[in-house]
């Protein structure tokens, strides 16, 4: 490590889309989907957290809190706004102030300009698979076409077929190369397509759990594909999808969580070779995805712990080794490295993990709930939307339950179970509940903030409406 600025490591933050902690090696899942994770997490200065809880179930929220180190009852993001309000400051723009390099690389369209998110980054690049030819160099888009059947989905027209992670993973390894010899710290923050729905792995990938389910490794992509896309349309026949048809769902969607593992073990080891000890890494997801839990499909309409406990791997960073079982969030993690580095940290919420675990976790969702419910309802009268808050809604998580909080109403849940309300067989822990919630809300309270709209251009609304997401 360089002598005069070891209280300056450089950081690298790989966010990576829809995965969820029971689905990879380090949850226990039967598949061992995520071995790379799991070696980096075993390695000295490695930590794999168990107890990792998002805040918020969809990206942008979730990356806003982790780019802010605030709640969605702050910052607003995905809620009240889709821009991010002046005079909350990003990690960028903190670690600048302490000479940092900064420089973001997103694969998700809510990470950008468009939302404000950009802001404290020097270099800032966009990767989209319907816009590979006008984005990226001559020697990222042959590396790309050399490799379009082992990547991505081959010569298919259907964009939302291919997956942009291979060519995210080339740039990053130029942008980290380059600084390679700095002798000021650098920040890196990547987000990768990860297992977002559709369920379509690149072809050469498609067969990595088809034995185990009788089901042709095209026939199976195929199947997960058609059910995973228009996802309301799709969630309002989820009672309808057969157990062969929700095994094909499953074993596509563990698979593309292998292949985004091979990806970050693949950037993890370029970065060991280029020689940067004093880097501390974090690999982590912005939310999980429902996998049929209540019939249900994508990351809407609920706070699961399909949706909010995601896998987190620090390496690089000793203080945080035998810390895995904590409860933690992102927004503790953001004020730890702040700390550490001797960044401002004025406005931050979370927790400095070296000093303080954390009792309870919270996880929001904003009010459109009822626009999905109208949509499912729309292609199905029969849907029981009543089992789903409409309304604002906050969960606040411990290790062994989850209390639930809107206008329409509230319920105590006994983990791991999700379905049953507990609420008459625990009074004292529903009392307790929701008076530390009482509170937090109050704590937290966010200022009045005026609705501002992303200006997306139509490329990609059309992207993000093909992923799942309302534009309009």
């Amino acid at each position: 490590m360089n002598a005069d600025r070891s209280d300056r490591p450089n950081i690298v933050w790989l966010t990576l889309d829809s995965i969820r902690y029971d689905r990879t090696t380090m949850g226990e899942h039967a598949r061992d989907t995520t071995p790379n994770m799991q070696r980096i997490a075993s390695l000295p200065g490695g930590e794999s957290f168990s107890q990792c809880i998002t805040t918020a179930r969809w990206s942008l929220p979730s990356v806003a809190s982790i780019l802010t180190g605030t709640y969605q009852q702050y910052h607003a993001m995905g809620s009240r706004t889709e821009v991010l309000p002046k005079g909350i400051d990003t990690v960028a723009e903190r670690l600048a102030e302490r000479g940092y390099h900064t420089a973001g690389l997103s694969a998700n369209s809510f990470f950008a300009e468009e939302t404000g998110l950009d802001r404290g980054f020097e270099r800032f690049e966009k990767v989209n698979p319907g816009s590979f030819a006008r984005t990226a160099d001559v020697r990222s888009l042959l590396e790309f076409g050399l490799g379009i059947r082992r990547h991505s989905a081959g010569f298919d027209p259907d964009k939302r077929k291919h997956r942009p992670d291979f060519l995210v993973n080339q740039f990053a390894k130029r942008r980290l190369a380059s600084f390679a010899g700095e002798h000021e710290p650098f920040l890196f923050m990547a987000h990768y397509h990860g297992a977002h729905h559709p369920y379509y792995p690149p072809l050469a990938f498609q067969g990595t759990y088809t034995d185990e389910i009788g089901m042709s490794p095209a026939e199976a992509s195929e199947v997960a594909f058609a059910r995973t896309t228009n996802v309301y349309e799709r969630m309002a026949e989820a009672e309808s999808f057969t157990p062969a048809e929700w095994d094909a769902i499953r074993a596509m969607y563990d698979t593309l969580v292998a292949y985004t593992d091979g990806i970050v073990g693949d950037l993890f080891d370029h970065l060991r070779s280029l020689n940067l000890d004093d880097t501390i890494v974090v690999i982590t997801a912005d939310h999980g995805d429902l996998l049929g839990e209540r019939n249900l499909l994508s990351h809407k309409l609920v706070l699961h712990d399909a949706l909010v406990h995601v896998p987190l791997v620090v390496y690089g960073f000793g203080d945080l080794v035998g810390c895995g079982d904590e409860l933690v969030q992102h927004v503790d993690l953001v004020r730890t490295l702040l700390e550490h580095v001797g960044g401002r940290t004025e406005g931050l919420r979370g927790y400095d993990l070296r000093e303080r675990s954390r009792d309870f976790a919270i996880s929001q969702a904003g009010p459109g709930t009822s626009d999905g419910l109208d949509i499912i309802q729309s292609h199905d009268g029969s849907f029981d939307r009543s089992a789903f808050h409409e309304s604002a809604l906050t969960a606040l998580r411990s290790t062994e339950f989850k209390y639930q909080r809107s206008d329409d109403r509230s319920e105590l849940f006994e983990l791991p179970d999700e379905t049953e309300d507990v609420s008459s067989l625990h009074p004292e822990t529903v009392a307790e509940f929701d008076a530390y919630l009482t509170e937090w809300l109050t704590e937290h309270e966010g200022r009045s903030i005026e609705r501002t709209e992303a200006q997306f251009d139509d490329e990609v609304r059309q992207r993000l409406a093909d992923l799942g997401y309302r534009t309009e």
